[in-house]
């Protein structure tokens, strides 16, 4: 087990010429429905390939450059597997345990505790999402690591070989998918603050009576306050949308380091064992 693939994927993302550019162009591209994802995760995944393979490459230099003629439909390919393995399987875990424990959960709860207990209740709801999503994203990088070096969908789908390949090196992989929640839950708290921020400054502009003192005055403050709330939220989206499509970037670079331990040259078809199975099955015998 390789350490510090976080390290290794912000080195290899800093000495890349022109990255902060790259990411902030990611970042609005990723502002177009589909297309725009299809378009991150082509470029993210085949930078994955290449580490992978053992090629150490910086940042490929033109994001539509297309190289190996396969960004579009490796991005395609793992925004379906994106999609099912973050979206709808979660979507439906959540929505069992929500009718068959969740309102079970709650009664308890309120019965034993009263008020708290929904409250409870509902924390212990959102611990149970968050582990969801924590199993989702790491199936979810196996699947889409495997697909993207084969440049098929079936391999992203086969999960025996992708436990086969979580229980070989957990601890590295649980690292790489809880540092990437992390930062992107920290990008969430930003969020939060920037709009809760928003929400302050329009209270106290209610509570100073700037929008109800009538006349020219109120109807110029209100206009000018717009105007600059667009302009903060328009600028706040670009920069989040930026750090958003860095964190895709680093955690992918990074999932390709973990990867990489897996001997992938040596691979063989996508039904085959892998290299270090038939390693461990000869050193059984």
């Amino acid at each position: 087990m390789q350490k510090g693939y976080f390290k290794a994927a912000w080195n290899d993302i800093k000495q890349s010429e022109g990255w902060l550019g790259k990411m902030f162009l990611l970042g609005l591209l990723s502002l177009i429905p589909i297309f725009g994802q299809v378009v991150l995760f082509g470029y993210a995944y085949g930078w994955l390939r290449d580490i992978a393979w053992g090629v150490e490459t910086p940042l490929p230099p033109r994001i539509f450059g297309n190289e190996d003629g396969q960004l579009y439909r490796r991005g395609l390919i793992v925004f379906v597997i994106n999609t099912v393995f973050c979206l709808i399987a979660p979507g439906v875990v959540e929505g069992v345990f929500s009718v068959m424990a969740g309102r079970g959960l709650d009664t308890v709860s309120g019965a034993v505790f009263g008020g708290t207990g929904h409250v409870l209740s509902g924390n212990i709801s959102g611990l149970f999402s968050l582990l969801i999503l924590v199993i989702a994203s790491l199936f979810y990088l196996v699947a889409a690591a495997r697909a993207s070096i084969y440049g098929r969908l079936g391999p992203g789908f086969q999960l025996s070989r992708l436990w086969a390949m979580m229980r070989h090196d957990t601890k590295g992989l649980v690292r790489v998918v809880c540092v990437g929640v992390a930062l992107t839950v920290c990008m969430g708290a930003i969020l939060g603050g920037f709009a809760l921020g928003m929400g302050v400054v329009v209270a106290a502009l209610t509570a100073l009576g700037v929008w109800g003192s009538g006349g020219m005055a109120s109807a110029l403050a209100v206009m000018l306050f717009a105007l600059a709330a667009m302009m903060v939220c328009l600028v706040a989206l670009v920069v989040l949308s930026a750090a958003s499509a860095f964190i895709t970037i680093m955690t992918v670079r990074a999932m390709g380091y973990w990867v990489q331990q897996f001997d992938v040259p040596a691979w063989r078809g996508q039904d085959d064992p892998m290299p270090f199975e038939m390693a461990s099955g000869q050193a059984q015998r």
